[in-house]
């Protein structure tokens, strides 16, 4: 009989390491933990020492809701920044459990656990879904393991949550990952002689200045809700040497992209604008597009029934955030999925990263009545 409540799951969640590429053992012990309060469950291995868990309650009872978390976490930093616990040694002190992942995520995948415990007897008219997925945060983005291998389809799930941090606020959009790799164009030749080459550093310098022109313009067309698409150069390679003009410069750029840039086609075309603009005015200037990507925004209507369910029972309005999250798998697949979950985004990926237990109580109560709505 399982008797642990949301912070004792919490806790054990907390304890295991996997910030390094090793999910598997967690992942066992979630199935095995929805096992016993009487959900079908299963571990989908990924890679070695990594996996899912997927639990299902009142299967095949038609479409529910699928409620999605991430069991990784970023890696720990320097344990000496650790203040107050230990990464892997889970403790509360004044109201607050600290720990790896306390907020991202494993806080809020406690959440989805305890609340599908306390209805677990209940009667279901449609199904429950929970997925616990592996590499959000590591590497691998296993989610779409559990989607292309079919652990949830549309015909089980008419929409779905993510519980990632947001001190259960609403969001119902967020922007899209894209980005960029330019190869600008020198010349080399002796330190002492820079007249006689052309200094692809110096010419990237010129492109980044007028990337921040091109954001300046991007700021005049906010999202209401996600603010204005960003490119950002986030690397820089370039050079060989200490007394050698360098020949050759990479930039390259992470792009946030809210509705109507997401298309590859709209950032290359924002590098090609550029390039044409500085090879115009500097003959000596030449630069080669090598990739361009952009990812679609996560854009769930506001008159979508999740969002007006999660509206009604939170009496908040929805939001949107400038980050990305495996909300937008399960949309383009016919899953519509907001995000909404326990916690707060500022303390992710920080030392003694933390979440308060008033966030994990009123993280259950929300997905108890979500449940109820949709399920029972």
């Amino acid at each position: 009989m399982n008797t642990l409540n949301v912070v004792d799951t919490a806790k054990e969640l907390l304890k295991f390491d996997t910030s390094t590429n090793k999910e598997q053992t967690c992942a066992k012990w979630i199935v095995d933990y929805l096992e016993d309060i009487g959900a079908e469950a299963e571990l989908q291995i990924v890679a070695p020492d990594r996996a899912n868990a997927i639990g299902k309650l009142g299967v095949g009872k038609g479409q529910g809701i699928v409620l999605s978390g991430h069991i990784d976490t970023v890696v720990t930093g320097d344990v000496n920044l650790w203040k107050i616990s230990h990464p892997f040694e889970p403790i509360i002190k004044e109201g607050n459990l600290y720990g790896r992942g306390a907020c991202d995520m494993k806080g809020p995948c406690a959440t989805m656990l305890d609340a599908a415990k306390q209805l677990a007897k209940e009667n279901y008219k449609k199904q429950l879904t929970l997925v616990f997925t592996s590499g959000e945060d590591s590497g691998g983005w296993f989610v779409r393991n559990v989607i292309s291998e079919k652990k949830v389809t549309p015909e089980e799930a008419k929409y779905g949550i993510i519980p990632e941090p947001s001190m259960m606020d609403i969001v119902r959009c967020h922007k899209g990952a894209g980005g960029a790799r330019i190869m600008i164009h020198g010349k080399a030749a002796h330190s002492s002689r820079p007249e006689m080459g052309i200094n692809a550093i110096q010419k990237a310098a010129d492109f980044l200045y007028e990337l921040r022109n091109l954001q300046k313009e991007l700021n005049k067309y906010p999202h209401p809700l996600m603010g204005p698409s960003t490119v950002e150069c986030t690397i820089i390679q370039g050079g060989l040497k200490g007394n050698i003009i360098p020949d050759s410069c990479t930039l390259s750029m992470n792009n946030r992209l809210i509705t109507g840039h997401e298309g590859p086609e709209v950032t290359k075309k924002w590098m090609e604008d550029i390039i044409k603009k500085l090879s115009d005015k500097d003959p000596t200037f030449k630069a080669t597009i090598v990739s361009a990507n952009g990812g679609s925004p996560l854009d769930i209507p506001e008159n979508n029934e999740i969002v007006q369910i999660l509206m009604k029972i939170l009496n908040r309005e929805p939001i949107g955030v400038t980050y990305f999250t495996e909300a937008l798998d399960y949309t383009r697949v016919g899953i519509p999925t907001v995000i909404c979950g326990p916690g707060s985004i500022d303390q992710a990926h920080t030392a003694d990263e933390y979440i308060s237990l008033e966030q994990l109580e009123l993280g259950v109560k929300t997905f108890k009545e979500t449940i109820k709505q949709v399920c029972l």
